[in-house]
């Protein structure tokens, strides 16, 4: 009988993805350090997040990865609001280690406003060297709009119907935002904090709402005309379980803290982005998901 349930759990391990614990790319968007915050601009950010699940399962066990090119922009409408719009492009691809099959979907995922208000801003970013230390604070909000395709169908055990390997969530949710920037000369810190608040989508699914808090240094290194930008710091990321029906699924949540290093450099109306997330202490999922590091290069010009 032992090996008659074990043969049919390999069978449908073979053909599906009955997967509850699985990475996520529908999070909300990290968008790290703008050192010229009065500026317009228009970009491209690329990015690439991988996680290895089901960890304690010979059956079950995953490589998720996923890939996102995300178009996105910030705009001054009035002097002291700031609007950020977020539209990604979505990749993502799930490998069993057992027989290295294969589950794909690409295509638009959720985009993403956000509207801050410039609380206090002493920087002048023309001037290269302060005599005294200088302070910005934006608080905000914005939304973002299921936009990406979400075929959750909880009676399905199909590669489909994994919630986390959707495009989108399915869900209208509410980011909130402070960003807070201090610095004196060429150096300085930035505090970035996001609370995601997630509504339940069509299927009676709700993502548990989501708190990020990053911490970096940066230095300001002027070439010529040119400005160079090494950054380092922490990332932490915290999540409840999710809800489905309104009952916790027990197969989601935990929290993960992360080294940054990033490198910026502006040339004229061009900025080149480099960064990556190195994973320090994690427990998601139990301890059957584990996240890996996640690398990010990005284009933009100033408008």
């Amino acid at each position: 009988m032992r090996k008659i349930i074990v043969l049919i759990a390999f069978f449908i391990s073979t053909n599906s993805f009955a997967c509850d614990i699985c990475g996520c790319a529908n999070s909300g968007s990290f968008f790290g350090i703008l050192p010229q915050g009065h500026q317009q601009f228009m970009g491209i950010k690329l990015r690439q997040n991988s996680y290895d699940s089901h960890i304690g399962s010979q059956l079950l066990k995953s490589n998720e990865t996923f890939q996102t090119a995300e178009l996105w922009g910030r705009f001054y409408p009035l002097k002291k609001i700031q609007i950020m719009v977020f539209v990604p492009l979505q990749k993502n691809v799930q490998t069993r280690s057992t027989d290295n099959f294969k589950s794909e979907l690409s295509g638009l995922g959720d985009a993403s406003l956000l509207i801050h208000f410039n609380v206090l801003n002493t920087f002048v970013d023309t001037t290269r060297m302060h005599s005294k230390w200088n302070h910005q604070l934006m608080l905000g909000g914005g939304i973002k709009v299921p936009t990406g395709a979400s075929d959750f169908n909880q009676y399905d055990v199909s590669e489909v119907a994994n919630i986390n390997f959707q495009l989108g969530t399915g869900s209208f949710d509410v980011p909130l935002n402070a960003i807070y920037t201090i610095n004196k000369h060429e150096f300085g810190v930035n505090l970035n904090v996001l609370y995601k608040l997630n509504s339940a989508n069509n299927s009676d699914y709700k993502f548990a709402n989501q708190t990020v808090v990053s911490l970096m240094a940066f230095r300001s290194i002027y070439i010529g005309n040119s400005q160079l930008m090494p950054s380092a710091g922490l990332y932490a990321d915290l999540k409840k379980q999710d809800l489905i029906n309104g009952i916790r699924n027990v197969f989601t949540g935990g929290y993960s803290t992360a080294a940054l290093v990033g490198l910026d450099l502006y040339a004229g109306k061009y900025g080149f982005n480099t960064s990556a997330r190195i994973p320090l202490i994690q427990n998601l999922s139990n301890g059957e998901l584990k996240i890996n590091s996640t690398l990010s290069l990005g284009l933009s010009r100033i408008l």
